[in-house]
């Protein structure tokens, strides 16, 4: 069965009154994601929980994979790192790596309070579950790092970090990644210029003292203009 078909059933299954007005795959697509934002994941469904796995696995296979070992970067990196820091763009749904880390709330088991990341939505609703009874109402800290499993992606494991001190929440996701035996990870960032060259210098501090323990680190900068501008300070 083909992923529109699947979200037909997904969205059937979710509310099949709305989902009988909608005619495009983006509305249906749209609702899916409206109900996953607002509606506990408690209050799902096994059979819409079976659906939605359904309807992820079918999107994966037909991504173009991406092998974090043989993906180039977008811009040159300090020569001591040219092979192990890479500048990528915000393609990283289909990358085959060890970890992706993803900015979360500080309450994380409750997906109100901010605007979630897209790779929420490609491990579904078994994520969010999990998240709930690892958390158990409990919020995350400045700079805290959680690391879970992934559930409808190609990385193994998804690192949730509580942003607020952006050197302290790198550093800890270095620290996480490394004690939890991570070889490959893609950073995921939204920020502004100033906060991805924070990164930038972090990282490549921390590799300063345990270059060893990784074979590659990816910053994923989602913004084209930032990544723009960020390339452009890299090559000069």
């Amino acid at each position: 069965m083909n992923s529109e078909n699947l979200m037909d059933k997904l969205v059937e299954s979710i509310d099949k009154e709305a989902a009988d007005k909608l005619n495009s795959y983006e509305e249906k697509e749209a609702l899916w994601k409206r109900e996953f934002d607002n509606k506990s994941a408690l209050k799902w469904s096994e059979k819409t929980i079976d659906l939605e796995n359904q309807y992820l696995k079918s999107c994966l296979i037909m991504k173009k994979l991406l092998n974090c070992y043989e993906v180039s970067s977008l811009a040159p990196v300090d020569d001591k790192y040219k092979d192990k820091i890479i500048i990528w763009d915000d393609n990283v749904s289909s990358m085959v790596v060890d970890a992706l880390v993803i900015p979360a709330s500080y309450d994380i088991s409750d997906s109100k309070e901010r605007k979630l990341h897209d790779v929420y939505y490609y491990n579904g609703i078994r994520l969010r579950k999990k998240i709930i009874s690892i958390m158990d109402g409990e919020k995350l800290n400045k700079n805290e790092v959680l690391i879970t499993r992934s559930y409808g992606i190609l990385a193994d494991y998804i690192m949730h970090v509580y942003y607020e001190k952006i050197r302290d929440s790198i550093i800890n996701v270095m620290e996480c990644a490394r004690v939890n035996m991570v070889k490959t990870l893609v950073i995921c960032l939204d920020n502004d210029l100033e906060d991805v060259k924070t990164v930038y210098s972090t990282v490549m501090e921390y590799l300063s003292k345990y270059d060893i323990m990784f074979d590659k680190v990816i910053l994923s900068i989602e913004k084209e203009k930032v990544r723009k501008e960020f390339i452009e300070f890299l090559q000069k």
